[in-house]
């Protein structure tokens, strides 16, 4: 896809500007999933999206370009574009191949699911993180929940697993150059796991003050 497709998000954004960029949008096999990032040097703007975007519809892909412009010019909008980028985004979950497979994960998943989702949540893919900044995380992008190996316990593994589950389950809310992933339906879905508090405190004395966070 040449740098047109830059213009012409640039320019439904900001109509009554000119465009200050020399830009060059790429494809890049160094992404996971469906993600992307926006660089400036100087005027130089570049473009980069994971490979997995090449078969998107141009629509889509053009309000993902509006969303990073957003958040590098501050400059909030919001564009029918940037609306259809979202929803893709909440729903691409159901076409992504499900190949990442673990016994261990899988049967916290599965005895999860049958207790707080009535058995109905689609089987995401799970896979253990070596690194020691977050203990869990849900990718929409590849419908991937990740689990730290630092963790141990069943109970804390459980307890990570169902907070990435509320994320496959509630999505994200967006405003223009932001995404909010803990709504208070998110919180008050939480709060149903037995012992919450007792939880996170003991979450707490497996993190150490070099993981800046738990989960995501």
């Amino acid at each position: 896809m040449k740098p047109d497709m830059l213009l012409v998000a640039y320019r439904e954004l900001y109509p009554d500007k000119a465009f200050p960029y020399m830009p060059t949008l790429k494809y890049s096999g160094k992404f996971r999933g469906f993600n992307a990032n926006i660089r400036l040097r100087g005027s130089r703007l570049t473009v980069s999206l994971s490979k997995q975007w090449r078969g998107v519809s141009k629509d889509i892909q053009i309000g993902l370009i509006q969303d990073l412009f957003v958040r590098l010019t501050k400059v909030k909008k919001n564009t029918t574009n940037m609306q259809l980028y979202n929803a893709f985004m909440r729903n691409v979950h159901f076409a992504v191949p499900k190949t990442k497979h673990d016994p261990v994960l899988n049967n916290a998943f599965q005895k999860l699911n049958n207790a707080f989702f009535a058995g109905m949540m689609e089987k995401p893919n799970f896979q253990w993180m070596d690194g020691t900044r977050t203990l869990g995380h849900y990718e929409y992008g590849t419908d991937t929940i990740s689990i730290s190996k630092h963790l141990q316990e069943p109970q804390l593994v459980e307890y990570v697993m169902y907070h990435e589950m509320l994320h496959k389950k509630h999505k994200f809310s967006s405003t223009p150059g932001r995404h909010r992933h803990h709504s208070k339906a998110f919180r008050d879905d939480e709060a149903k796991f037995p012992n919450a508090k007792e939880m996170e405190r003991r979450l707490s004395r497996v993190s150490r003050p070099k993981i800046l966070r738990w989960f995501l």
